[in-house]
C-alpha cells in the first residue's frame, strides 16, 4: 500500500486517544490490508530502535543471548492487536509461504488444546483489571507452551512477527526467559525504544478498533491468524 496514505492513516487513528481505547468510533473501517501495512510500518520502527539498541548494548560489552533455537520466549502466550495478526494472515496467504502455512494449521490443534482458556482469561483481565495483566500473563507463561509458529526450534514467522517477539531481548543468560522465571533481571532495556514500543500499542490498538476486532481485548496470534486464515 500507499506508504504516504499509511503515514496518513497512522495519524489520524494517533489523533485522538479515545480510538486507542475504544471510547470513540474511527470513522470508517480499516480493512485488513490496511491494518497489516500499519503493522508493517511500526514494525520496521521497532526494529530500526532494536538496532540502535543492540549497539548500545555491544558497547557496553554485554551479549545478548537470543539466538535460533532458544525457545522460552515462545512459550508465553503471544497476545495481540488485530492488525500484527494480519500481517502474518497476508503473509502465510502468499504462495512462497504455503510449507509455513500447513505447518501451523497442524500445529494449531495441539496449541490451542494445551493453552485451554489461558488466552480467553489473559483477555478478560487485560479488561478488566489491566494492572494484574503483567502477574497473570507471567503465570500463563509458566505454563510453557509453545507457540504453534515455532517448527524445529525456530519462528517459521519470523519477518512478520509481532512487536512482543521483536523488542524483547536478554542479557548474556537466557535464564530469564524461562517461564516463572525473575522478569527483572538480565532484560535489555533502551528508554527510546521502550517508548516507542508503549506507543505503538496504543497505535496498534486503535487500529484494531478501527478494523473491528472486539473493544478493548488482545487477542492470541495462534487463535486470531487460524480464525482470519482462508480455509485451502
Amino acid at each position: 500500500m500507499d506508504p504516504a496514505g499509511i503515514d496518513a492513516l497512522i495519524g489520524e487513528l494517533a489523533s485522538d486517544p479515545a480510538y486507542a481505547s475504544g471510547d470513540r468510533k474511527f470513522e470508517r473501517k480499516v480493512g485488513l490490508d490496511e491494518a497489516a501495512a500499519i503493522a508493517a510500518r511500526l514494525h520496521d520502527e521497532v526494529d530500526r530502535g532494536v538496532a540502535e539498541r543492540e549497539a548500545m548494548i555491544a558497547a557496553q560489552g554485554w551479549q545478548l543471548a537470543c539466538k535460533v533455537g532458544c525457545n522460552y520466549c515462545c512459550e508465553e502466550p503471544i497476545m495481540v492487536h488485530r492488525p500484527e495478526a494480519a500481517r502474518v494472515v497476508r503473509w502465510l496467504e502468499r504462495p512462497e509461504n504455503a510449507a509455513v502455512r500447513a505447518a501451523f494449521r497442524a500445529s494449531y490443534p495441539a496449541w490451542r488444546d494445551r493453552q485451554g482458556d489461558t488466552p480467553a482469561r489473559l483477555a478478560d483481565v487485560y479488561v478488566r483489571d489491566p494492572a494484574s495483566y503483567v502477574d497473570a500473563h507471567a503465570r500463563a507463561w509458566a505454563k510453557r507452551v509453545l507457540c504453534a509458529f515455532n517448527h524445529d526450534g525456530a519462528c517459521s514467522i519470523y519477518p512478520v512477527r509481532p512487536t512482543v517477539c521483536r523488542a524483547a531481548h536478554a542479557l548474556d543468560s537466557a535464564d530469564a526467559c524461562i517461564g516463572g522465571a525473575d522478569r527483572t533481571r538480565q532484560r535489555a532495556t533502551f528508554v527510546p525504544l521502550d517508548r516507542f514500543v508503549a506507543k505503538t500499542r496504543s497505535l496498534l490498538a486503535a487500529a484494531h478498533h478501527a478494523a473491528r476486532g472486539p473493544k478493548r481485548r488482545v487477542e492470541a496470534l495462534c487463535t486470531v491468524v487460524n480464525e482470519l486464515l482462508p480455509v485451502g
